[in-house]
């Protein structure tokens, strides 16, 4: 993937926190550093997406039959016939 140059104007806390990550040997760079934290952060974004996603559908089928219960009635229905 092409690799696009971005300047950022960012707290100074944040970036010693940084440097000393890339100090204590946890990333080879402060790019490499900053790399992983964006990616966690889109990681993170997503996953929320995908729970949001998935409770909006669970609330919308909450009132719905279960399966179990459909093939349940269904097997009653036939024993009654």
């Amino acid at each position: 993937m092409a690799r696009v140059q971005v300047n950022l104007k960012l707290d100074e806390g944040i970036v010693r926190e940084v440097e000393r990550l890339v100090e204590q040997g946890y990333f080879r760079t402060k790019t490499e550093a900053f790399v992983k934290a964006l990616q966690l952060l889109i990681r993170a974004h997503k996953a929320g997406e995908l729970i949001r996603r998935f409770d909006e559908v669970r609330e919308a089928t909450e009132e719905a039959p279960s399966l179990t219960e459909a093939v349940i009635e269904s097997h009653e229905e036939e024993d009654v016939l």
